[in-house]
């Protein structure tokens, strides 16, 4: 380097030279020093990350999935039994870890962001939800002695069983356009029925005189018994007809000739019962249920009312008007599939 600079340029510079090569030794010192540090730093980072930082209470970690120690009390606890001081905690362990193994593989391959999957978990969701507001407020409805006695009094008829009859008829059909003559004529028939059946007759209700005279098919052939019906209720017989019946004193008594838009009727009571009121303890535990029922029905209505109430909502009908609904398929057709 001397001969390279000279000496006179040497001499002349000497002073400077070394203070450059001095700064230059102290450039290098301090990147060897910091290289160290960073060293340094970067082994106690490891250590305190990686390391250090192992929560005491991790079992396992498999795949994105950690097992913790209270994981494994809690299955402890849910598999029960009478045995749990011959449970394997090894074997329990590679259990826990197969399982967990299962739900990291089915997340990595997306079926949680399947859609039975998620409507599953919603409902699952919904129901863990109730259970825990809901099922609280439906369990705690019960009804007192008084309260269920009180409400059978306010509601009696709904226990009170009416008036009903056993009745038999024969029936001549008329309308508006027939002529006279042919109404003078039913009419005849009818009152020719009516003599006959203030006579003694055999089988039930008019016997044989139903079937000779009514055009009613249903009960012609039943001696024109129609079974029982009960006052005030309304069948397919016109009103008059059932007020005629109920009106009968004795049985098999014979009403008059009945006149309806219809046509011609007489009525027999073949039997009567009287109206009877249930009594209130054999119809306690009805009331009781049903009650329950409706109070629980009521209290889930307003548990869904106060659900919406807190939940905001904003609807875009524009978007609706696009959704356009399936048409029921017509019998024997079948449904077009979706390309």
């Amino acid at each position: 380097m001397q001969k390279f600079l000279g000496e006179n340029y040497i001499k002349k510079h000497q002073p400077y030279l070394i203070k450059e090569s001095e700064k230059i030794m102290q450039i290098k010192h301090k990147i060897i020093l910091g290289l160290v540090l960073l060293l340094a730093i970067t082994g106690l980072l490891y250590r305190f990350f990686i390391y250090e930082k192992i929560p005491e209470d991790l079992i396992a970690i498999v795949g994105d999935q950690k097992i913790y120690l209270a994981d494994f009390n809690s299955e402890i606890k849910r598999r029960g039994g009478r045995q749990l001081d011959k449970l394997d905690k090894n074997k329990l362990l590679d259990e826990m870890i197969l399982r967990k193994a299962m739900i990291d593989q089915a997340i990595k391959k997306g079926v949680d962001k399947q859609p039975d999957f998620i409507r599953t978990y919603q409902n699952l969701l919904i129901g863990q939800y109730k259970k825990k507001f809901l099922k609280p407020k439906i369990d705690g409805v019960d009804l007192t002695s008084d309260e269920i006695q009180r409400y059978y009094t306010e509601n009696i008829q709904k226990y009170t069983q009416p008036e009903k009859a056993r009745l038999a008829m024969i029936f001549m059909k008329t309308h508006s356009k027939m002529s006279d003559a042919k109404k003078d004529q039913i009419m005849k028939r009818m009152l020719e029925a009516k003599s006959k059946a203030k006579q003694p007759v055999k089988g039930r209700g008019f016997g044989r005189i139903a079937v000779q005279y009514s055009e009613d098919q249903t009960s012609r052939y039943k001696g024109g018994d129609i079974g029982w019906v009960y006052k005030n209720r309304n069948y397919r017989w016109e009103d008059s007809v059932l007020k005629a019946g109920f009106a009968l004193k004795e049985l098999n008594d014979v009403s008059d000739i009945i006149t309806t838009d219809k046509g011609l009727y007489i009525v027999k009571l073949l039997d009567r019962r009287s109206s009877k009121v249930t009594p209130f303890k054999k119809v306690k535990d009805r009331i009781r249920h049903k009650q329950i029922l409706e109070t629980r029905k009521s209290i889930e209505k307003t548990f869904e009312e106060d659900v919406r109430q807190k939940t905001p909502v904003k609807i875009y009908s524009d978007a609706l008007e696009k959704v356009k609904m399936p048409k029921t398929p017509k019998k024997n057709q079948l449904p077009v599939p979706t390309p």
